[in-house]
């Protein structure tokens, strides 16, 4: 029921007409705008998700109709259901389906004929999702698709992809989905590859050396197979063919591969072995497959460099001596005089557009300490929180001190200076520095209202204050749990493909902070490529700064633009919905690993980490600052 005040409920309502009849009538007229909004307004074209492909004389196109991917296919001249349906159909003698699909029109040259997608041969087929969804890859859980139409449903999904609707309950469970009904945008549903009929073209066609494709007899999926050699390990080869370095996600998949190997422990490999590994898991740099993303990258690379046009032929000498000499003709008007330019405004002290603002995020904290390693009550004992919320105050001064604004997203009351040595006993204090502040009893309440303070602050200072957008930079800070033989510093970077179009939590949680005022917020495609090369160029940046500072870096590609959990791609919240240009979240060190634990635990370690951030800061807010110098120049 709308709830009304009891003033306008009477104005409203006519004396002859009883109070349950108006609130029945107000709340049948809200179902049936929502249908309206949903099914669609008569003459109303709402806005429909479609590409063509095919080759020049034989253009087709497929678009998403009504809940199901519909291809056109344009008739050749003197041709007719029959005609079109050998070309195209995996069945031809089915033709008459087809021409009940399009309502028993005449075939005529230039309007399509529509075919179900499932329909067509599986060439096509194939060709048609790869041109409808360009974006979908071959990944660690299957094949990706990214939800990017309001049209599509899950088991439409399920039917364009495996060619039957039987597993749409098993693709839902398999994405871990609580309402397979409903699909947001931007959601990634993966497809196991041995569901995908083969002809699609969706498999590796190969992977390369030291790894061979394998099939197996019994349930046909795919394998990449490696002959053991002396002194493997199943860790080290984990971590070379499936670029996983989290001890979970490492160790759920060693359980697996012993099962699929039938192995009693990773520490018995005999040299000369077959290992199976899941062709699935395997990285992009050993497969052979043109629907990679290191192949698109290459095919883009390789058009964009035929595209350039060539060189301009300059003319012969004997043609330069038949053209008449120009004669220039002389100055009459005195040149004009240069206007002297207004000098800009000068910034205020305050603060203002010319100075480097930074907003500088500590992870965890609260209800959540983070990753916690060492054994309790001993001296290696180590919070994760409590570590990056000491190299955040250390890092806040020193950056204060060469001139930047620091905006810090959480506070700690008892921990507000650097300490020597850090303690247990503030564990759960912490609060975000919303208006009013939000003791951090929930952690997903947390990563939200960071969120919605990070945005603010944002909007602030564009919009408000005029500043620069690319001189705000977001630093979130972590401690990374990967497995305890690794080592060294990572920084990530927002992936635009793992980004969705809004971002909205619900509740009245969030409806009383100022900060949350708009509510929903949105995130444009073209925003999101911009800020994954800004935010890879600053990662790259802090990694060099660690290495200069002999703090080490991971060996391993030490910046990533996503990580996995249990087998799905991810981002954290603070990178997948921050609308910052430049946005880093830096793993300072392995918490896992004993020999980094018991460095940041002193003093003297996190200050170097501190000092090896504020240069990375340093040296982007030089470079920023030349380059904007050179475009003015350039306008000049």
């Amino acid at each position: 029921m709308i709830p009304f005040s009891a003033s306008v409920f009477r104005t409203i309502r006519p004396p002859w007409l009883p109070a349950p009849a108006l609130s029945r009538l107000c709340r049948v007229f809200l179902l049936a705008a929502g249908l309206l909004c949903a099914v669609g307004l008569p003459g109303v074209a709402w806005p429909v998700k479609a590409a063509e492909f095919g080759d020049p004389g034989e253009r087709m196109r497929v678009e998403w109709r009504k809940g199901r991917v519909v291809v056109g296919v344009y008739p050749r001249p003197n041709e007719g259901y029959i005609q079109i349906a050998r070309r195209v159909m995996k069945a031809p003698a089915d033709f008459k389906a087809i021409e009940a699909f399009n309502a028993k029109r005449p075939v005529r040259t230039g309007i399509p004929v529509n075919f179900p997608l499932t329909a067509l041969k599986p060439v096509l087929w194939g060709r048609a999702l790869r041109a409808l969804h360009p974006g979908d890859e071959l990944t660690g859980r299957g094949w990706t698709h990214n939800v990017s139409d309001p049209g599509e449903t899950l088991i439409q999904l399920t039917e364009a992809y495996t060619g039957s609707k039987r597993r749409f309950r098993e693709l839902a469970r398999y994405n871990r989905l609580k309402n397979p009904n409903v699909l947001r945008l931007g959601r990634e549903i993966a497809i196991p590859l041995h569901w995908i009929p083969e002809a699609l073209g969706f498999r590796p066609r190969a992977v390369k050396a030291p790894l061979r494709l394998e099939r197996d007899g019994r349930s046909g999926r795919l394998y990449a197979a490696y002959k053991v050699r002396p002194r493997d390990t199943l860790f080290s080869l984990l971590l070379r063919f499936t670029d996983r370095e989290r001890a979970d996600e490492l160790g759920r998949m060693t359980r697996r591969v012993l099962r699929i190997n039938k192995l009693a422990s990773e520490k018995r490999l005999l040299a000369g072995r077959s290992l199976r590994i899941p062709v699935e898991w395997i990285n992009e740099d050993y497969l052979v497959s043109p629907y990679s993303r290191t192949a698109r990258l290459a095919q883009r690379k390789s058009s964009l460099a035929q595209r350039k046009s060539p060189p301009v032929r300059r003319k012969s000498s004997l043609a330069q001596r038949k053209s008449p000499p120009v004669r220039r003709k002389l100055q009459t008007r005195p040149p004009k005089r240069a206007v002297p330019r207004r000098k800009a405004p000068r910034a205020r002290p305050w603060g203002g557009a010319q100075r480097f603002h930074v907003i500088l995020d500590a992870g965890h904290g609260g209800s959540d300490p983070g990753a916690a390693y060492g054994t309790p009550g001993q001296p290696d004992r180590v919070y994760e929180h409590e570590v990056v919320y000491d190299i955040s105050l250390r890092l806040a001064r020193l950056l204060r001190g060469r001139g930047m604004r620091v905006y810090p997203t959480v506070e700690d009351p008892s921990h507000n200076r650097p300490v020597e040595k850090l303690s247990t006993r503030a564990i759960g204090r912490e609060r975000v520095r919303v208006t009013p502040p939000y003791e951090m009893k929930s952690s997903k309440v947390a990563v939200n209202m960071r969120v919605y303070l990070i945005n603010a602050i944002f909007r602030r200072l564009t919009r408000k204050l005029g500043v620069d957008p690319k001189r705000v930079v977001l630093l979130s800070l972590h401690g990374d749990a990967l497995a305890p033989s690794m080592r060294g510093a990572m920084a990530y970077y927002p992936d635009r493909r793992l980004r969705v179009g809004e971002f909205y939590p619900r509740g009245r949680v969030y409806r009383i902070r100022s900060e949350a005022v708009p509510g929903r917020l949105f995130f444009r495609q073209a925003d999101n490529r911009a800020a994954e090369q800004l935010s890879r160029d600053f990662g790259e940046r802090v990694i060099r700064s660690f290495v200069d500072h002999r703090l080490g870096a991971a060996h391993r590609r030490a910046v990533r633009p996503y990580y996995y959990r249990n087998g799905v791609r991810t981002l954290p919240g603070v990178l997948r919905y921050s609308q910052v240009p430049t946005s880093v979240l830096v793993e300072v060190g392995n918490l896992n690993n004993r020999a980094e634990r018991l460095a940041l635990l002193k003093g003297s370690t996190r200050q170097r980490v501190a000092r090896a951030l504020a240069d990375a800061l340093d040296r982007l807010r030089a470079d920023r600052r030349r380059a904007r110098l050179v475009v003015k120049k350039t306008r000049s």
